[in-house]
Formats: structure tokens, C-alpha cells, sequence
């Protein structure tokens, strides 16, 4: 019976990678026992690279203020991508309008229900591993990443599916949040939604069991594992999302202390800053080329308005943002390509500069709230990263300015260095869910202007429609209740 219940998860799940970790073993070795067994099913199929090419949310790429539409002149490419067009104008329902149009990129934009699938490895892992016999050191490292991963995927989705944490429009303890599944079974249930409170409180518990877990179990592994390095870089994210300032310092403070590495971009020779291969890199947190099949290159690319947001001698804009030549506007139509996500190690990754953003804006924030030593502290990191991104000569240090002042320019430097890598659209949610423009073109001297309003019901995504109709206790989140129609 466990032999036939362990396949029936596998096969329920979706498991299909899986099938290498089961071939190897003989039929009567099929039922996990071996703490071993379930490091083999968290490391090959609980991980979010370990499929390689299962992106996490490549939607969002296409729906913040830092994409753009550029017709081609050869129709049959936007012909291929115009079928992305209802996730980038934010239209209610947009997966299966993609379908409707024929996108041939639907089929990843339901993170939904890969996230969950992922979810369930993550907690027949931490369901069966305490009964399994094998080394208690081994049981508490695999634990202490399922607890991780665990905390990393409900975040994404609570954040995807939610409204924000601290928002105008309902207080976490109201809002509705996503359905907390905690156990490996099978069964099928209609699990309601919680709230957001409970989700973060969830996410925080798993952390801090990560954390506890991890820090008895300070490993030197590849980037590829998740690490008590790992579980305070989340948790400091976390906690910025929450606005817990003091706690997002602390565990950013945590990081920078064991990994403070920042590439020298000057000198870094076309090195790429975004890979598993970056001294930068602490965890490679998504598999490669989140943007594929989503049209970059092709139809969707850097927008102006990023593009603006750069000083001109800074590096990044440098070395990751090419303006495209005339004699190249048949093949590649954008003003502008993207190149900081072109190599087959970009993995999406946890990097320090990151640590050190969070780590500013919570000091600024307390800064805000009458620390006046906090100012200082943010400045140093805001400085110290910048002084990695601009040659010497170029670069000039920024002085302390009133706090309203110092958290701009800290967002500001926070869409320039992390663009392109999952923020972006999380950011602006957290900012108060600002309006947004889109321009669409579906052909050379055409455009149509979209409009995501401030506090529009699209800063939260809809459930997808055959998640609803599985489990009847969910609540769908407000919708725009026609198409959204260009200015």
C-alpha cells in the first residue's frame, strides 16, 4: 500500500522528471525510507531549476513598466508574439485569452498550478522525512531547505495572487491570500483561501525553521542548494514586503556579512552579472531564460522609460542594454535589446546587490521614522554598490538628502540594478500600485495606449480558471468585468 501511495503521489503530481530518480532503484526500493531518498526527490524535483527550462512567472515580464512593444516589419513575427497582447494590457482572464489567440507561450504563464505541483514535492518531503532512517545531520539539512523552498514558493504566489501586504485597499488580516496546503497527500480537498496574514505568518514560520535548521548545518555547497545564507536573504525580503525595517536589516546584514561579493562591472570584461557563474550569485532561485517565449527580441524589449532611468556612463546600461542600429531594424525591431539575459548560465539568481538594496531602504526607512544613524548606514551600501557599477572616474558618491529624497533615489537604483529579474512587478505592488502605460503596436505607425490604473484589480492575477473549477472553495480575486479597451 505505501509502495502504490508513493507512486499515486508521484504520478498525481505531475512527476514526470522523476522518472529517472525511480528507474534507478528496484521495485521494492520504490517506497522512500532513506533520508537520502527524500534529498533525491527534494534536490530533482522540488527545486525551482531543477527542470531547467520551467520558468516561474514569465507573465510578469511582460506586464511592468519596464517592456515596450516594436512592431517588426515582418508580420509573421508579430503574428507569433501578438498573442502575449492580453497579459501585457492587463486583461482580466489573460491565460485564457492567450489561448484564444493562439499564444504559444500559454502554457508556462500558469504558475499557479506549478507552483503547487512543486509545493506538494516540498511537503511529501517534510511529511515523510522524520520516519526515514539515515544520518540526523543529513535530515536536518534536506529539512532545512524543504522548509526554505517552501517559504519561497508561497511567497511568490501570495504575492502574485494577493494584494499587497500593507495596501489601501484591505488590511492582511481581511485580504484574502492563497489556500495553505502543508502535507504530501493526495486526496483531493477544497481548501479555502486564507488571508494574507496567515500566508506571511506561514512563510515566516518556514523561515525561521529554515534558518534554525540551516544554521546547525552550515554547508559549502554549489549554488544550486538552498542555505542558511539563502533562508536569511528571503526572510530579508520578506520582511521588506511586510515593512518590518528592522528585521529586513538584520537578515540583510546577515548576508552581506557572509557573501558581501559585488562584481566590478568596469573590470568584470562582459562577464555575465546575472548567472550561477557571478560572484554575485548566492542561489540560483529560477531556472534559465525566464523571457522565453514571451517575444523578447522579437517584440517586447527594453522600454524607454527604463532605458531613461539610466545615467549614460552607468555600466549596466552599458554592458546590458544595446541601442539597436538602423541596419538591424528588419531582424530585431526594439529601440533597445536586452542583454543581460542571453547566455545559457542566466539563471535568476539571489545576489548580493539585492541584500544591499534591502538592507538601504529599510535603514532609509527607519531614517524616515527619526533614526538619524539609519541615514548613514543606507548611504554606505547605496555607495558601495554604485561604486561597482561606474568606473572610477565616473562614479560620484551621493550625500545624505532628506528621507523622502534618499527613498527615491533607492527605488530608482533598485529598478536599475535588478531589472529583468522578477522585482520589477512585485516592487510596484509594495509602492502602492501605481498607473502604468503600455503602448501596443500591432503594426509599424500604429499604437494603441493601455492603462493599468492606481489600485487596479490586474495588480493582482486572476486565478486560473481551471484551478477554480477543481476546487469550488476558492474565492476568485476582482476583475476588470470587460475588455479592457485601449486609451
Amino acid at each position: 500500500m505505501k509502495k502504490l501511495l508513493f507512486i499515486t503521489i508521484l504520478a498525481a503530481a505531475g512527476l514526470t522528471s522523476c522518472k529517472k530518480f525511480l528507474e534507478e532503484r528496484s521495485l521494492s526500493d520504490m517506497t522512500p525510507t532513506k533520508v537520502t531518498d527524500f534529498g533525491d526527490i527534494l534536490h530533482t524535483e522540488a527545486y525551482p531549476a531543477s527542470s531547467g527550462n520551467d520558468p516561474l512567472f514569465p507573465m510578469l515580464y511582460l506586464m511592468d513598466d519596464d517592456v515596450e512593444t516594436y512592431p517588426s516589419e515582418d508580420p509573421n513575427v508579430v503574428a507569433q508574439y501578438i498573442g502575449n497582447a492580453p497579459a501585457f494590457t492587463w486583461q482580466a482572464d489573460f491565460i485564457e485569452a492567450c489561448k484564444l489567440a493562439s499564444s504559444n507561450s500559454v502554457a508556462i504563464f500558469n504558475v499557479y498550478t506549478s507552483s503547487y505541483v512543486r509545493l506538494l514535492k516540498v511537503n511529501v518531503v517534510l511529511q515523510g522525512i522524520d520516519k526515514a532512517t539515515g544520518d540526523p545531520n543529513e535530515r536536518d539539512w534536506i529539512k532545512g531547505q524543504a522548509y526554505g523552498l517552501r517559504a519561497y514558493y508561497y511567497f511568490n504566489l501570495v504575492n502574485l495572487y494577493s494584494l499587497p501586504y500593507k495596501n489601501a485597499l484591505a488590511a492582511p488580516d481581511k485580504a484574502l491570500g492563497v489556500p495553505l496546503r502543508l502535507d504530501g497527500n493526495v486526496i483531493e480537498e477544497e481548501i479555502p483561501r486564507g488571508t494574507v496574514k496567515e500566508v506571511f505568518a506561514q512563510i515566516r514560520k518556514d523561515l525561521d525553521s529554515s534558518i534554525r535548521l540551516l544554521e546547525k548545518e552550515k554547508r559549502q555547497r554549489n549554488n544550486f542548494f538552498f542555505t542558511d545564507v539563502c533562508a536569511h536573504f528571503l526572510a530579508s525580503r520578506v520582511a521588506l514586503y511586510m515593512e518590518d525595517w528592522g528585521a529586513a536589516a538584520a537578515h540583510a546584514s546577515y548576508v552581506i556579512d557572509a557573501h558581501p561579493q559585488l562584481m566590478d562591472l568596469p573590470a568584470a570584461n562582459g562577464a555575465p552579472l546575472v548567472s550561477r557563474n557571478s560572484v554575485e550569485s548566492i542561489w540560483v532561485s529560477a531556472s534559465q531564460r525566464e523571457v522565453d517565449n514571451t517575444g523578447f527580441l522579437a517584440y517586447f524589449d527594453v522600454s524607454h522609460s527604463l532605458y531613461n532611468a539610466f545615467e549614460p556612463t552607468d555600466q549596466r546600461l552599458q554592458q546590458f542594454i544595446m541601442v539597436t542600429p538602423p541596419e538591424l531594424k528588419w531582424f530585431i525591431p526594439s529601440d533597445f535589446i536586452q542583454s543581460k539575459l542571453l547566455d545559457n548560465t542566466d539563471f535568476l539568481c539571489f545576489r548580493s546587490a539585492e541584500a544591499y538594496l534591502n538592507r538601504a531602504e529599510a535603514n532609509i526607512q527607519l531614517y524616515k521614522n527619526g533614526d538619524g544613524a539609519a541615514a548613514q548606514k543606507a548611504l554606505e551600501d547605496l555607495n558601495t554598490l554604485r561604486a561597482k557599477r561606474f568606473s572610477a572616474a565616473d562614479f560620484q558618491p551621493w550625500a545624505i538628502q532628506p528621507a523622502d529624497q534618499m527613498l527615491k533615489a533607492c527605488r530608482e537604483e533598485r529598478r536599475r540594478e535588478l531589472f529583468f529579474e522578477g522585482h520589477r512587478w512585485f516592487d510596484l505592488r509594495r509602492y502602492g500600485m501605481p498607473p502604468i502605460q503600455h503602448i501596443l503596436r500591432r503594426a509599424p505607425g500604429m499604437a494603441e495606449i493601455y492603462e493599468l490604473k492606481e489600485n487596479d484589480p490586474q495588480y493582482v492575477l486572476p486565478i486560473p480558471r481551471d484551478v477554480m473549477e477543481r476546487n469550488r472553495a476558492l474565492v476568485q480575486n476582482p476583475q476588470i468585468t470587460s475588455l479592457r479597451l485601449p486609451k
